[in-house]
């Protein structure tokens, strides 16, 4: 940590991520959820303690538009402003930017994530941004904003930074050499929670207040569908670590359940066993939910898991059928799903399942198994969404090689700032006929005379009966999604040219 005070501001902006959330509005995205952005709070974090003066702005919490914010950056009067991004999201961080080049025009506009390492020179043919961070960002990062300290904002001082692809003064694009992930978690600094409005962040279906946490990153698993395009190797904080951010954050901010983002965290019976018992003898209250595998559970881990406090766990089972998982790569059975959700519900875990419906050879009795299937699994939770074949992924490729989808969507998004999402259509089902199964899918799984009467005997408070209500109110917007979905193009006419 720096005890120098640097001159050079950074600015972190957050897009609206209802822009991710297919098919549902804006007011029934906002009450799903809303969800610090860990990337942003983790780099702010280590640009702060390296001395930089550190703002964020979170428009979507703070239910803002880009417009709103203006006068905001324009005071802060920012030296970098940084950005990151998902492919749904990228119209809405194009558009960002823009504002923020045409309000601070001498800033360095820095942006990263996942869009930038599927598409980096086409998400960088729009001018607003000088400079793009491809993997891990921490160090990247910090090694921009110390060459804008150093030297200012020239491209010359930022011409040879490992992992970036940066823009030459005379608008060439230039790729430096990839630069190696982080090993060592644990050098990492809390997210910069205290400079996010927490008071705003929640989810329909967790404690508030709430927070968000990864204990790993990385996935050994490569299913068909699945866009992690940079997460292949396995890197995982210390339990003591682990631990004692949750303790910060139940001690600092007063939060009731971390969820844990990670792709799996029940990955290593030893590491979940230190996790657990290190925070029963720290004696935390917060409670915490997480994403695993069917395949990684075990009975003695769930139930050394629930006495630390795990609340529910969220595991992905995709299809109905074996041979359907088997074409999605999956590497689970429908016998491995039914048994882990078993004994999820039998160690009293609170649990939910995600669900596919429609994939490339799926057939109507594929649909139908599926839709059972969720039924029968016992779950208090379940999500569905109609299979989108997003970039650098198995599925996106075997669409385009079949004809599925006409040249390449993804690329023509991203040069385009928006546009319509790829629809999966096949031989066998249009885009309307699969959204019709997403929209059977949750009235038959949550209409059950059987789920409402156990999640109403289960009802223990007004807070309870609220989240049901929540809950009704997004089921409602599904309903109601019968168009295909289009991101509106960044207007250039307003916004300035790429």
């Amino acid at each position: 940590m720096s005890s120098q005070k640097k001159k050079t501001r950074v600015l972190f902006l957050k897009y609206h991520e209802d822009a991710d959330q297919q098919p549902l509005s804006r007011k029934a995205a906002e009450r799903l959820g809303i969800f610090p952005s860990l990337a942003l709070g983790g780099l702010a974090a280590v640009v702060r303690n390296h001395g930089f003066p550190v703002r964020i702005i979170d428009l979507h919490a703070e239910n803002i538009f880009p417009e709103e914010s203006a006068s905001r950056v324009r005071e802060y009067s920012p030296q970098v402003i940084a950005l990151t991004a998902k492919t749904l999201g990228w119209p809405a961080v194009v558009e960002l930017a823009l504002l923020a080049r045409s309000v601070v025009p001498e800033a360095i506009i820095v942006v990263g994530g996942p869009q930038l390492s599927v598409f980096p020179r086409e998400s960088m043919s729009w001018q607003c941004f000088d400079i793009a961070v491809l993997g891990d960002g921490e160090e990247t990062f910090l090694d921009i904003c110390q060459r804008v300290e150093d030297s200012g904002p020239h491209w010359t001082a930022l011409q040879d930074i490992p992992g970036t692809l940066v823009r030459t003064s005379d608008g060439e694009l230039l790729m430096n050499p990839a630069r190696p992930a982080v090993d060592d978690l644990d050098r990492l600094p809390f997210t910069a929670f205290d400079l996010m409005p927490m008071h705003r962040y929640h989810c329909l279906t967790v404690l508030n207040p709430m927070a968000t946490m990864v204990t790993s990153r990385g996935c050994p698993w490569h299913c068909g569908y699945c866009s992690q395009v940079y997460s292949e190797r396995l890197r995982f904080r210390s339990p003591e670590a682990v631990v004692q951010e949750m303790e910060w954050l139940e001690r600092r901010f007063g939060v009731r359940e971390i969820v844990m983002f990670d792709e799996t965290f029940t990955i290593g019976k030893e590491r979940i066993r230190q996790i657990c018992e290190e925070k029963l003898r720290r004696n935390l209250q917060v409670r915490f939910n997480i994403r695993a595998r069917v395949d990684t559970v075990d009975r003695e881990s769930l139930n050394l898991l629930k006495q630390a406090g795990l609340r529910s766990i969220h595991m992905g089972v995709e299809a109905g059928t074996d041979r359907l998982l088997k074409i999605m790569n999956k590497q689970i059975t429908k016998e491995q799903a039914e048994r882990a959700f078993k004994i999820a519900r039998e160690c009293g875990i609170e649990t939910r399942g995600y669900f596919m419906i429609g994939y490339f050879d799926a057939t109507a009795h594929d649909i139908e198994e599926t839709i059972d299937f969720a039924k029968n699994l016992g779950l208090d939770w379940a999500s569905f969404s109609v299979a989108t074949a997003l970039p650098a992924t198995d599925l996106y490729k075997v669409c385009r090689q079949r004809g599925y989808i006409d040249g390449d969507p993804w690329k023509e998004y991203t040069l385009d700032g928006g546009g319509a999402i790829p629809q999966l259509e096949t031989e066998t089902f249009t885009a309307q006929q699969l959204r019709a199964f997403r929209a059977r899918a949750y009235r038959e799984f949550y209409l059950r005379a059987d789920l409402i009467r156990r999640k109403l005997s289960l009802s223990q408070s007004r807070a309870d009966l609220f989240e049901m209500l929540g809950g009704l109110g997004v089921l409602a917007e599904i309903f109601k999604a019968n168009v295909l979905k289009k991101v509106p193009r960044v207007d250039l006419g307003t916004h300035g040219t790429v």
